[in-house]
């Protein structure tokens, strides 16, 4: 089946969760959890908030630009579920003091994106390989005045996110990608400052012109944040996430774009929550740019809808030229932590490392064993769950072909 906005359309309206309504989600393992949306709504917004300051801590501060140097593939990332297709360049802004200014090179040999998340977990700008190359982030509401050729990104926050992603080809390409990283610069009043919290939710209340649908939402949740509730909360998106990949087939439709989104799923709270599997990640329709971005399909379940599981051998084929404008990548996480698994000795497949068959695809194999067989390898852990994540750019979404398409 084509993955076509009326399909997604359609998956939308069996699997949701309104203003008013709890749900329940049931564990492999039989533990039921039920979550209102209140919680799901402070769930995202606490693992964001903490997100924002432990980068601001890792970059140095806030207002400072820190390039990933190196393919995340040690299992330690901050981001969750981390691509291999790019190395990112990241930074934490606070606008309380005035604006902030990014300027960024000119690339057209490969993907370069720029990707600004608000404090609620909403993408309010993407686009990739822009022309004009200087950008201001200012609070809403301020007043500024921008030079021509100036970009200005307007955010409700004092504390948008920026992500950037420059594409890597091979390991023999990460010097070029560095070279395009080291002409990225931020300027601002300050630098260096540190985000500090001990209640997530009322944090991002205070420092925030939080969306009017979600303020009563989270207001009924300041003072209700601990350790023990976020890890059930974490249960629960495993659960929801495990329920919507068997019964339609988990992807990005609704999970990142803006409230606003024309998405479907975009105001589905259980969607919102199933997105921290893959945080910080692109929407499908681009939030700033007439055209698609990035369409990702997570996979943790076989064809026949069992969670994957380093103990048995799966097989799955793709086409080694799907319908995509830009490239593609299929890489594997841990279903433990949510990331890469450090050691091994594949982590991801894409354009550049792999070959079609005579029929033009490629297949891929997840073992704790290499096969040998031909096939190409992608190494997992015996006993442990998995997932897989197809990553496509500048999808042609009547055309796209995934791993689960072809399931017979």
């Amino acid at each position: 089946m084509k993955k076509t906005l009326l399909a997604a359309t359609i998956a939308a309206v069996s699997f949701g969760a309104v203003a008013s309504d709890a749900v329940t989600t049931t564990l492999p393992n039989g533990t039921d959890i039920t979550a209102t949306p209140a919680e799901m709504r402070a769930y995202v917004v606490t693992h964001h908030a903490n997100y924002l300051r432990d980068t601001a801590e890792d970059n140095g501060g806030t207002n400072i630009i820190k390039h990933t140097r190196v393919l995340p593939g040690s299992g330690t990332d901050f981001v969750v579920t981390p691509a291999l297709d790019h190395l990112y360049s990241k930074a934490v802004l606070d606008l309380s003091e005035g604006p902030v200014y990014m300027e960024v090179p000119k690339v057209s040999d490969r993907y370069f994106s720029v990707h600004i998340t608000d404090q609620e977990h909403y993408t309010i700008f993407d686009e990739y390989n822009p022309t004009q190359t200087h950008y201001m982030f200012v609070r809403q509401g301020s007043e500024y005045k921008a030079k021509d050729g100036v970009t200005v990104i307007e955010s409700r926050g004092d504390h948008p996110h920026v992500f950037l992603r420059t594409q890597v080809f091979t390991e023999e390409t990460i010097a070029d990608t560095h070279a395009i990283q080291d002409k990225v610069s931020l300027s601002a009043p300050t630098t260096g400052g540190k985000l500090d919290f001990t209640d997530p939710v009322a944090f991002t209340l205070n420092t925030s012109d939080v969306y009017p649908d979600n303020i009563e939402l989270m207001q009924s949740r300041v003072g209700k944040h601990s350790d023990a509730e976020f890890k059930r909360m974490q249960g629960f998106m495993t659960g929801v996430y495990l329920e919507r990949s068997i019964a339609e087939g988990a992807d990005n439709w609704g999970l990142f774009g803006p409230i606003d989104s024309k998405e479907p799923r975009a105001d589905d709270h259980v969607t919102r929550v199933i997105g921290i599997v893959g945080h910080l990640g692109l929407p499908v329709y681009s939030a700033t740019m007439d055209n698609t971005h990035a369409y990702y399909t997570g996979v943790p379940s076989n064809c026949s809808g069992k969670p994957l599981n380093g103990s048995n051998t799966e097989v799955f084929t793709i086409p080694y030229e799907p319908a995509v404008d830009l490239f593609w990548s299929v890489t594997r996480y841990s279903g433990l932590t949510y990331n890469t698994l450090p050691g091994a000795e594949q982590q991801v497949f894409n354009a550049y490392n792999t070959q079609p068959d005579e029929n033009g695809n490629i297949t891929i194999t997840f073992s704790a064993e290499n096969p040998e067989d031909g096939t190409y390898w992608m190494p997992v852990k015996e006993n442990e769950p998995y997932y897989f994540v197809e990553r496509y750019y500048g999808p042609r979404m009547n055309e796209l072909e995934t791993a689960l398409d072809r399931c017979s």
